[in-house]
């Protein structure tokens, strides 16, 4: 599909923009994400992929008329390996689209983030630094691949403690433990989860605490099946989870989002703007676009949101970074409700009910009364945004089953 299909269309406002850098220092055990090794690079080509970005930024802003940007979000991949020189040159290249007040977020790894990068990023627009920490635990350090040590980590920690960055930090829940290991027990696996946590709390304002996921042909998913290690069971990670909210919420974490904590008025801009399925420019191999584009001129309706996935071929990326990638996938107007539904009910805020009426031409209760009716308890409504009460999170999917199968009994009402 090519830039036609989009030029004599009118996009909804795009004020999010993601950026993707593939290279990493090195591939952790659980990770299946697009990723290029940083030592399978030459300078030359570092710099020329930060050239295509800037190249497409300027051309797809025009394209897709987005921008001034309210959030940025630059993720990997691991942007720090870029070396401060070049993710210098990066963030004042994208500098001219971000809007006054811009949350400006940048990921980074302890062991590449340094006091030279910290003092540069200082000088530049960005505001916030996400640090990829996944456990403080000197025994589940190993078990999880990476590159960097715990000592690693808290030296960044303490780094960016003294710096005018808003900081989140990311932990993994459910890491295995090795069969050979005797303390693989539910206490210890809720413990060195507080262990970590009980370094963070009050450290950083916002901590996002994911389920690992095992995924296919991973290091980690065959050293599990090959029985050197062992998974969490349920009920023990629950267990675990249980305790972390307790722990967050006594340090005066609020649970805003399934995964995310945060102290009032920390909350991440541009992962709200994720799970308001607001639609975001993504720039990069291998990033992805949600764009959304409405029945006509003169109407709020939407009529279809559109996705572009960026080729992960990266000397293809680097040769025509403007190309609009032919993986465009046109999202029907059931799945879309679905999908603001889904993300919204993610967020101890939820979906915005007069929006999603504007946008479907239906309102929520009449799409999903029955589903609404059965958890009547534990539904809250309140400024016009209906949510799901936040001890209900970790059990999230049961109700998200019960709308989608009713959606489905009623694709008929959503207006095409």
């Amino acid at each position: 599909m090519s830039a036609e299909h989009f030029t004599d269309k009118k996009p909804f406002p795009t004020r999010s923009l993601y950026v993707h850098i593939p290279f990493c220092a090195g591939r952790c055990a659980y990770c299946d994400f697009f990723s290029v090794p940083r030592g399978s690079c030459s300078p030359s080509t570092l710099a020329s992929y930060v050239s295509a970005v800037l190249e497409q930024a300027a051309e797809w802003t025009q394209i897709f008329e987005a921008g001034e940007f309210a959030t940025i979000y630059i993720g990997g991949g691991t942007p720090t390996v870029l070396g401060t020189e070049l993710l210098g040159t990066l963030v004042r290249g994208l500098e001219p689209y971000a809007a006054n007040g811009c949350e400006w977020t940048i990921e980074a790894n302890p062991e590449s983030l340094d006091e030279e990068a910290v003092q540069m990023l200082a000088e530049t627009k960005v505001s916030r630094i996400s640090l990829g920490v996944q456990t403080l635990s000197q025994s589940q350090w190993p078990i999880l691949g990476r590159v960097g040590s715990v000592e690693d980590s808290l030296r960044a920690i303490e780094l960016l403690g003294s710096s005018r960055f808003e900081v989140s930090v990311d932990l993994l829940a459910g890491i295995p433990y090795r069969a050979s290991d005797p303390a693989g027990a539910p206490e210890y696996i809720e413990a060195q989860l507080l262990q970590s946590l009980s370094a963070l709390s009050g450290k950083v304002p916002h901590i996002s605490m994911y389920d690992l996921t095992i995924e296919e042909g991973t290091v980690l998913q065959r050293r599990i099946v090959d029985g050197e290690l062992v998974l969490p069971d349920t009920d023990s990670l629950a267990r675990a989870r249980e305790s972390a909210d307790g722990m967050l919420a006594a340090h005066g974490y609020i649970r805003y989002e399934v995964s995310n904590y945060a102290l009032p008025g920390h909350e991440c801009r541009h992962n709200l703007a994720y799970w308001n399925m607001d639609p975001y420019l993504g720039l990069g191999s291998g990033a992805v676009s949600t764009l959304a584009y409405p029945a006509d001129a003169h109407q709020r309706m939407l009529g279809s949101m559109v996705r572009l996935n960026g080729t992960k071929n990266l000397k293809h990326f680097i040769a025509r970074p403007a190309d609009i990638p032919p993986e465009v996938e046109i999202i029907d107007k059931p799945t879309a409700a679905f999908e603001v539904l889904m993300m919204g009910f993610r967020t101890a805020r939820g979906v915005d009910a007069t929006r999603f009426s504007v946008l479907f031409g239906i309102p929520i209760l009449e799409l999903i009364p029955s589903s609404l009716e059965r958890w009547g308890g534990e539904i809250i409504q309140k400024d016009n945004h209906i949510a799901i009460h936040p001890r209900n999170f970790d059990i999230l999917n049961r109700f998200l089953v019960e709308c989608l199968e009713e959606m489905d009994e009623n694709r008929a009402m959503l207006k095409t």
